[in-house]
């Protein structure tokens, strides 16, 4: 054996001999820095992202089976799936938003306020034919949602002339109300001709009625 060593020092050479090399499997296994660390880490946010999970879905079910909903009872164009689909918004000409009245069955429904064109499809039994408001369907008429004045065709337009600040405000408020609607869904603007400022402003209606 010391010969043995004495002519692997001869020829520079430190390789052990097999007696002293240990077995793989008994080899003490080396531990990386931090390796536990974030091990610990990783687990810790996985049993936070489950009990998050958890109390989400006992959220949702105890919204379904007191409300009959999955939020509350809350309702706005956030929690209409269609705003999420994404869609081309059309500009529609007067002729045009004109075949969405309803008479064609087949059709959406659809209306304008401000020049923005909203699907009420959903809304049928208020803006339908047979409806009391079915004269908005197939076109602008912002006017009347300012002035409440349903009963004349000189108020069934777009023409905002001479209205008062509070009636200007009301055709804000309803544009609010389609643009937020939790069925309604916007789809296109109207391409509006623009009034003649020579032309008469539509007088004051004195028979107004509620609006939708």
């Amino acid at each position: 054996m010391a010969n043995s060593e004495l002519k692997q020092r001869k020829h520079g050479t430190d390789t052990p001999l097999d007696s002293d090399v240990q077995p793989e499997h008994k080899r003490p296994r080396t531990v990386r820095p931090g390796a536990s660390g974030r091990a610990e880490h990783l687990a810790y946010w996985k049993i936070v992202g489950r009990i998050v999970l958890t109390l989400v879905g006992l959220n949702f079910c105890l919204s379904y089976l007191i409300t009959e909903s999955f939020l509350w009872g809350h309702e706005s164009k956030w929690t209409n799936y269609r705003n999420y689909i994404p869609r081309t918004q059309q500009v529609y000409t007067l002729s045009e938003l004109a075949k969405y009245n309803g008479a064609d069955p087949d059709l959406p429904l659809l209306l304008a306020v401000k020049g923005d064109v909203y699907d009420v499809t959903d809304g049928w039994g208020f803006y339908g034919p047979g409806s009391t408001y079915h004269i908005f369907a197939g076109r602008d008429s912002s006017r009347a949602f300012g002035t409440s004045c349903l009963s004349r065709e000189d108020h069934l337009t777009h023409d905002t002339r001479g209205l008062s600040e509070r009636e200007l405000a009301g055709i804000e408020g309803w544009h609010r109300f389609f643009e937020n609607h939790q069925r309604y869904v916007k789809v296109g603007t109207l391409k509006l001709p623009p009034i003649d400022p020579k032309s008469p402003i539509p007088p004051p209606c004195d028979d107004a009625k509620p609006k939708p």
